[in-house]
């Protein structure tokens, strides 16, 4: 089950909940009474957060609730998309930031990527939030001043664009006009997370999404995500999601085929 958290006075919220619904059971609450609806629902699977634009209030909410309910995985609805707010929630665990108005694919991907995390959830015991509390993004606060970031812009992009090479730091560094020192703790200050840890979240999440194929092999996907070391990566997959890559991909392709199941079934009840 999906605890819907309308953060938004119900703007364009009956539309995302919506296209949630045609995967799961999703049940309507609100900030003031989800804490008491996780504790007394047994089988409360999921909290989405439905923003317009999430302010300093909101994100600590969400902070508190993560804290107190480690184990249950959090999405977040947006409708502009902020790098601040998202590099907040990947360092705060959150599970999934989507961006609205949503398509059925987007929700279907999320829900894929859902599968073998919930089940791994029901297999384990609940674990305490190891990550600690993150600092609320200062956007959300008021429109702080940049300068102290000017030398790291296009950063994130230039990871984004090259994550499967090998990337040094002392490289970017320079490229940067920063010594290697100088531009690890810029890094940090402007995004609140290591340069290599950044890199191989960035990292995980593609690797996330080329297990999906299944005509490649795990270690391929390690390579084709980054990642030179294939127990290195197994390691650090099974550290952050949960699971082995092997038993995630399982879990992503046995949902995907039920969903393109479900969508033959309806195509064929529609023209027949």
């Amino acid at each position: 089950m999906l605890l819907w958290v309308d953060m938004c006075c119900g703007a364009h919220g009956a539309a995302s909940s919506a296209e949630f619904s045609r995967h799961c059971q999703v049940r309507p609450t609100d900030q003031q009474h989800l804490w008491a609806a996780l504790s007394l629902a047994s089988n409360a699977d999921v909290i989405c957060f439905d923003f317009e634009h999430p302010d300093m209030s909101c994100l600590k909410f969400m902070t508190d609730t993560k804290a107190r309910f480690p184990s249950v995985p959090i999405i977040m609805l947006m409708s502009q998309q902020s790098a601040d707010v998202v590099l907040w929630a990947l360092r705060t665990r959150i599970f999934d930031v989507l961006l609205k108005p949503l398509t059925a694919r987007d929700v279907l991907r999320c829900v894929q990527r859902l599968s073998p995390v919930l089940e791994a959830r029901r297999t384990q015991s609940t674990r305490a939030n190891a990550t600690g509390a993150e600092a609320i993004p200062d956007e959300t606060r008021y429109h702080a001043r940049r300068s102290s970031r000017g030398k790291l812009d296009g950063v994130l992009g230039y990871i984004e664009k090259n994550y499967a090479q090998p990337i040094s730091e002392q490289e970017v560094a320079k490229e940067c006009g920063l010594s290697p020192f100088e531009f690890s703790r810029a890094f940090r200050a402007a995004h609140g997370i290591t340069f290599r840890d950044y890199l191989s979240e960035c990292r995980l999440v593609q690797s996330k999404r080329l297990l999906g194929i299944a005509q490649v092999s795990v270690s391929d996907v390690a390579a084709m995500a980054g990642f030179n070391d294939p127990s290195y990566f197994a390691r650090l997959f099974r550290k952050r999601t949960g699971s082995s890559p092997s038993a995630y991909r399982a879990s992503l392709l046995t949902l995907k085929g039920a969903g393109t199941a479900g969508l033959v079934e309806a195509d064929s009840e529609a023209t027949g």
